[in-house]
């Protein structure tokens, strides 16, 4: 294997990579221009199908690594909110309440995880940077697809919100 491979998939820790102003800037345009995409192309079934295809890649990726070098798994357990949202935009039929959201917490989780970026302490670039980059660009655009398709005012109350956030929360805080 290549020394690029081999740090690509390492398990070795390092530090948490520093972002600089430049990329940082670049993380944000990238919301911006796929926030103006999703609106362009929301409806078209080859736009929707790339991006739930490059989410479920994704994790198929980190997870595969996470298995193949038996990360422990309170490490790579796909219990995190953005995660759990992953999932749920690939897997949940749609036009079911939850995954209206499902959708909102997506949506907004991307934008505060790419707005406040925190990156598994490896050097990158590496599987876990990588995904987190790829997996939240995926999560918002697919986030905002079906909110942009799907989204029904009277589908969710505030009160709905608050009950699903505290169950969701309280299961978490089960595992």
């Amino acid at each position: 294997m290549t020394e690029f491979w081999q740090h690509f998939f390492t398990t070795q820790q390092t530090q948490v990579p520093t972002i600089s102003s430049f990329w940082y800037a670049m993380i944000l345009l990238g919301l911006v221009v796929l926030a103006w995409l999703t609106a362009l192309y929301h409806d078209r079934p080859a736009y929707v199908r790339f991006f739930k295809g490059l989410q479920l890649v994704q994790l198929v990726a980190l997870y595969g690594w996470y298995l193949l070098c038996r990360i422990p798994l309170d490490y790579s357990l796909p219990l995190y909110h953005c995660r759990i949202a992953m999932f749920g935009l690939v897997f949940l039929p749609d036009r079911w309440r939850f995954k209206q959201y499902i959708g909102l917490m997506g949506f907004s989780g991307a934008i505060f995880a790419l707005g406040y970026p925190v990156m598994d302490p490896y050097s990158f670039p590496h599987i876990t940077g990588i995904s987190f980059l790829l997996g939240h660009f995926a999560l918002f655009t697919n986030g905002l697809i079906y909110l942009l398709n799907y989204f029904k005012k009277d589908n969710l109350s505030l009160t709905k919100i608050v009950v699903y956030t505290f169950v969701l929360d309280l299961f978490l805080l089960g595992v």
